[in-house]
């Protein structure tokens, strides 16, 4: 058998189209665009693939987040129950500071009570000493007055609404600041 005919089969023309501006076009577009082609759809199969990766770890992160938050509602009670507990034993802390001091209050009021005046009720807070008081004669209401008033534990004493009553003797209002208390505002 004879050798086969080398043929060649030129579809864009002849060997002198290749130095002209569109042969050089069509030479890069079939060389380098080739490459480019190549280049990008490798980029797009990698983006493609690695999309099933990146979905797996979404899914992943919102179980995640998920469960965190089902940790965090299961935990509020007890964040709240422990809020509660520390309010608490800041103002257990405020008061047994301020024991001594309420308790010297208490014992220089009961000191400068003549015989015969009684407190109905006592409140004592922030420094403030706010009392109905009833005195069973005119003697002791003005004994209680001088005792105040000679008291140095007891500034801005205050005495209001004063009634007297046949059977239950002199009723009146007093309010007094301790001396050496800062009133929290």
């Amino acid at each position: 058998m004879p050798a086969a005919p080398n043929i060649a089969i030129n579809l864009l023309g002849s060997s002198q189209q290749e130095f002209s501006p569109i042969g050089r076009l069509i030479t890069w577009i079939t060389t380098y665009g080739r490459y480019i082609m190549i280049t990008t759809e490798m980029i797009v199969l990698i983006a493609f693939i690695s999309r099933f990766s990146l979905d797996r770890q979404l899914t992943d992160l919102n179980d995640e987040i998920s469960q965190k938050q089902d940790i965090i509602t299961a935990n509020q009670d007890l964040e709240q129950h422990f809020k509660r507990t520390q309010d608490a034993l800041i103002k257990i802390k405020v008061l047994l500071s301020q024991q001594v001091t309420y308790t010297n209050a208490i014992y220089t009021l009961h000191t400068l009570l003549p015989q015969g005046t009684y407190f109905q009720n006592l409140s004592i807070s922030e420094g403030k000493v706010s009392s109905q008081v009833t005195s069973l004669t005119v003697q002791s209401f003005s004994q209680f007055l001088l005792n105040l008033s000679a008291s140095k534990t007891l500034t801005n004493i205050e005495i209001g609404t004063v009634d007297k009553a046949s059977s239950l003797g002199i009723q009146y209002t007093m309010q007094a600041h301790l001396a050496g208390i800062q009133v929290k505002k």
